[in-house]
């Protein structure tokens, strides 16, 4: 389990900083060997916070610190907490926002609940304090930062075990920005909510352990936290889980099972399960063939917004396929829906239907825009069109350079028709 890993990895970052600290800090060296101990005290780790803040106050030459109250009437807490408060400003120059917030979550705690996380975020403080103090910090707007909030979900998640304030604080680490974002940690919170049963952290952890986010990838682990979530009612879960079935990954090929999880899902609306479904009575994989209830799911899904379901439909419309007339104007709707999703495919298409003129309009000029599209996303097959369009001259006048440019971009992804033709236009 990560917790068994979280500790291990402590300990030997422990021994590491034990090192570190013996010739700089021998206060540090003392103390950060009582980590090593399965019981640690609150106070040890708030008198750590409080060496860390006095230490960059004195570097900074605060040396007349102006405290409230006298020391000795305080406890170590408020000691601390005393001098982040009033040298707020001269601290937010000289912390990263990450480390201001733990330091700030770690000195408020009353009690611990989970001592392995609380360590692991002592030692990010301490690990900074000693080894990247020196660099440059990027000062932080008291609008940037609501960390009472964050304060009191981290308390709540240690203090009372409450798993939605676990998985809250691992959505809060898993924010796609420069100054939250960390997996670990983020990890490391959801496996904690994930412990108590909280669905929405299963489901998460499954989609890190199935990429590989934060984590070695591992498809057990996935499928695991899928299954766990998907016995909950989470929708998406129980769509990943079907999937997995569906294609054999983790899992032996189940298109029973497969159908049983995207009913659920597509029971809840996931369009991708009705996408799937739709895949699976086309194809007769675990049922029966029907085309009808193919298309069905297909325009159910595509309607929903889902992107592979709005380009299969433009093709099913486009072709007269699964029963239904062939009507190119639908077909062209479906696929200007995927476009604008960035449909790479959608884009080739649309640029092959208008410079074809396929909807009984030619329009060269579209047909480049969308083939450029999808040449722009990486497409080799839309530069080779390019090249044709601009070599052959077609509605438009015959342009060698252009051509060449294209051609020239097709032979790099691998296309052997663009060699012989970019030699030819070279010979003229």
């Amino acid at each position: 389990m990560y917790g068994q890993f979280l500790a291990k990895q402590n300990k030997e970052r422990i021994k590491s900083l034990q090192q570190l600290t013996t010739t700089q800090n021998t206060w540090f060296a003392q103390n950060i060997a009582l980590l090593t101990f399965e019981e640690v005290q609150l106070t040890t780790l708030q008198k750590m916070m409080y060496q860390v803040v006095q230490g960059l106050l004195r570097k900074n030459q605060q040396r007349h610190l102006q405290i409230v109250h006298p020391e000795q009437t305080q406890t170590v807490k408020e000691n601390v907490l005393t001098l982040l408060a009033e040298y707020d400003d001269l601290l937010r120059e000289a912390i990263p926002l990450p480390m201001y917030i733990l330091i700030w979550q770690i000195t408020s705690l009353e009690k611990l609940a989970y001592t392995t996380e609380v360590v692991d975020d002592v030692l990010d403080v301490v690990e900074w304090y000693f080894t990247h103090q020196d660099g440059e910090v990027e000062v932080f707007e008291e609008e940037d930062l609501d960390h009472e909030e964050i304060i009191d979900l981290y308390k709540e998640a240690i203090e009372e075990k409450d798993a939605e304030a676990q998985f809250e604080l691992g959505e809060y680490y898993s924010a796609d920005d420069d100054a939250s974002f960390q997996p670990e940690k983020s990890i490391k919170w959801f496996e904690l909510a994930a412990l108590q049963g909280n669905a929405d952290a299963q489901y998460v952890l499954g989609n890190y352990y199935f990429e590989g986010i934060g984590v070695p990838e591992n498809i057990d682990r996935a499928f695991s936290f899928y299954k766990a979530a998907a016995k909950q009612g989470h929708a998406d879960a129980a769509n990943n889980l079907a999937d997995m079935y569906f294609n054999g990954e983790g899992v032996p090929e189940n298109m029973v099972l497969a159908k049983q999880w995207f009913d659920f899902a597509a029971a809840q609306g996931v369009a991708e399960s009705i996408f799937t479904l739709g895949i699976m009575y086309e194809q007769g994989l675990g049922v029966t063939i029907d085309e009808e209830q193919a298309f069905l799911s297909y325009k159910k899904s595509a309607e929903s917004g889902y992107v592979e379901a709005q380009y299969r439909l433009g093709g099913i419309y486009l072709e007269g396929q699964l029963g239904q007339i062939r009507d190119v104007n639908r077909g062209l709707y479906w696929y200007e829906k995927a476009a604008v999703q960035y449909h790479v495919d959608a884009f080739y298409d649309l640029g092959f239907i208008w410079s074809k003129g396929l909807t009984g309009i030619r329009n060269i000029e579209k047909g480049i825009h969308w083939f450029k599209q999808a040449a722009l996303q990486g497409d080799p097959e839309a530069k080779l069109q390019l090249g044709h369009i601009y070599n052959k001259g077609e509605g438009i006048p015959r342009n060698i350079k252009e051509a060449k440019k294209w051609y020239g971009l097709a032979v790099e992804a691998g296309i052997e028709e663009a060699t012989i033709l970019l030699e030819e236009l070279d010979k003229l």
